[in-house]
Parts: structure tokens; C-alpha cells; sequence
């Protein structure tokens, strides 16, 4: 007698479903570039402010996955949205104050970037819904471009004369996301 087969996963995901899990990848990632934000702040305002942005920018699509999924739900079984996530990393992680935390605290976040790349590409190979398809394809269109902006700050602050003050204070340019932005509706500023 031979051992049973093993569960396969499914192939595809049902709409209700592939948003959900979007929908939780994205707070999770929004409450993650908030810490960063806040925890970058002592190091130097530009970093900060773009881990910010990064936060926004999951915000955004956060909102467009509850808007499709409000489209795609009859009213009687509508998902609860996501709850915002804690303040125990950023508690928990402290404050960035020298190039060493902070070239940690990047790594970390370039690798969290890779993941968030890999799920966003997850999602979009078990889509069998045309409606999500630009949803999906702008997400990891955005998710990639993160994971770049995310890989040449490690290699700014892995080079032995990285210049502290020049590159904590640097301001990334206004609506840098704005090439990998697809999803309908939402302006590129």
C-alpha cells in the first residue's frame, strides 16, 4: 500500500483570498517602513523620510486592495479591514544613531524587500481574476522598485568612506515611486 499523495496547494486563489493576503503583506510592510521611519529619524531626516514614503506607499495600495476587494464582495460578506499593525518592532529595535545600525537596519530591510518582491510575485502568478491583474502587476511593479531604492542604500553605506552626514541627509527626489506606479486612480505625487 503506498503512503497517500501530499496536499498540493491550489493553483489559484479565489479574489476574497489573493486580497486578503495582499491586504495583510501590506500592513505588515506599512507598520515595518513607519518603525523604520521613526527609528531612522536621530540618524538622518532623508533616510527617514523615505522610509516614510516607502509606509505611504504601502498605505496607498493597502487602500486600493480594500477598494477592489469592496468591488469584487457582495455587501452581506464583506472582509473586515486589516487592523493597523503594533508599535513593538519599533520599541523593541530602538533608535539608529551611527552608519553601523544603520547599515544593519538597511540589510534588514533590503532582505524584507526581496521577500515582499517574491510575495507580490506569488500573487500575481495564482491571479486567475482579469480584474486584479493591474492591481497585482502594479504592486510588484512598486514592490521591485522599493527593493532597488533599498539595495543602493546598502551599497552606499557598505563602501568604508560612506559620508555619514551627506547620505543621512540626503532627500530622495518627490515621487521617485512614480515610474512603478500602475494602479488606477492614484496620482504620482
Amino acid at each position: 500500500m503506498s503512503p497517500p499523495h501530499p496536499r498540493e496547494f491550489p493553483a489559484v486563489l479565489l479574489p476574497g483570498e489573493l486580497l486578503a493576503l495582499a491586504g495583510d503583506h501590506e500592513c505588515q510592510e506599512m507598520g515595518h517602513y513607519r518603525c523604520l521611519a521613526f527609528r531612522f529619524l536621530p540618524f538622518g531626516r532623508g533616510i527617514s523620510r523615505l522610509m516614510a514614503t516607502l509606509g505611504i506607499e504601502c498605505e496607498r495600495r493597502l487602500t486600493e486592495i480594500l477598494r477592489s476587494a469592496r468591488e469584487l464582495a457582495p455587501p452581506a460578506s464583506r472582509a473586515v479591514p486589516p487592523t493597523a499593525p503594533g508599535r513593538q518592532a519599533a520599541a523593541a529595535s530602538g533608535l539608529i544613531a551611527g552608519r553601523g545600525q544603520a547599515l544593519r537596519a538597511l540589510k534588514l530591510a533590503e532582505a524584507r524587500a526581496e521577500h515582499a518582491v517574491r510575495v507580490a510575485t506569488h500573487l500575481e502568478e495564482v491571479n486567475a481574476t482579469p480584474f486584479l491583474q493591474p492591481l497585482l502587476l502594479g504592486m510588484l511593479a512598486q514592490k521591485q522598485a522599493e527593493r532597488h531604492i533599498l539595495a543602493e542604500l546598502v551599497v552606499a553605506y557598505d563602501g568604508e568612506h560612506a559620508e555619514d552626514a551627506r547620505l543621512a541627509a540626503h532627500d530622495w527626489p518627490r515621487g521617485w515611486l512614480a515610474g512603478a506606479r500602475r494602479l488606477p486612480g492614484l496620482s504620482s505625487g
